[in-house]
């Protein structure tokens, strides 16, 4: 058998070296609490760390082959995809990445063991429900803690304005704005996937006495109801 190289050696003992820390890190995560994930998933965030340190090695040591950063980042953005395909292919294998959604207000009752498990203090969830436009506990029904860190509040039927379905009116759906002229130039592509064209955009800019260079913002929603800014003078 031909013996390996020292410089294949180094390179394997990188490999490894990143895909147990690799591992660590979101065994590491997992013990510290989706409080601190922000908006990633633990594995998401154990990968852009990773990324970002190995990817720094040859950049920072200049006696660091390229070679030894290039075989790492593949192993991780590789274990990445097969653990996201493996964890879609098994739900259940997905706790052992990642953490469950936790109930923290459930019918308007705060759970309060929950709350300790986690280690969430009673003033953090209410700073969330204020956050979510509610100004008291006893406004929410539901509060959980999302697996990216977010707290989702369901209010209770009681603190929600009424909707036009409550108030038996029919509403026309509006759809949204679409800019056909954003600070003096045209926006074609959009005047036509409303099917209009320049001669109805000049009409329109004709009635209101307007040219094209005078007009700031000019939009229409699905409707046919136009939004229009006029542009200030400069100075």
């Amino acid at each position: 058998m031909r013996k390996m190289t020292p410089g294949v050696i180094r390179l394997l003992t990188i490999l490894i070296r990143s895909i147990i820390v690799y591992f660590l890190l979101i065994a590491a995560m997992r013990l510290l609490g989706k409080r601190q994930l922000g908006e990633l998933e633990i594995s998401e965030l154990v990968t852009a760390l990773l990324i970002s340190e190995v990817a720094a090695m040859p950049v920072a040591d200049q006696n660091i082959p390229l070679v030894y950063a290039v075989i790492p980042l593949i192993a991780i953005l590789t274990i990445d995809v097969l653990l996201s395909v493996i964890i879609v292919k098994c739900p259940r294998l997905k706790n052992l990445a990642s953490a469950r959604p936790s109930v923290l207000i459930r019918h308007g009752k705060v759970e309060q063991s929950e709350l300790r498990r986690i280690r969430i203090s009673l003033d953090e969830l209410i700073s969330e429900v204020r956050q979510a436009g509610y100004g008291s506990l006893d406004e929410v029904d539901y509060a959980i803690l999302e697996q990216n860190g977010k707290v989702s509040i369901l209010p209770k039927k009681s603190a929600v304005p009424p909707t036009a379905d409550d108030l038996a009116l029919s509403l026309p759906e509006r759809g949204v704005v679409h800019p056909l002229i954003a600070d003096g130039q045209t926006d074609k592509h959009n005047l036509y996937l409303l099917k209009y064209d320049e001669k109805w955009l000049d009409e329109v800019l004709r009635q209101h006495g307007k040219r094209e260079e005078e007009v700031f913002f000019l939009g229409a929603d699905d409707g046919g109801t136009l939004y229009w800014i006029d542009r200030e003078a400069d100075g």
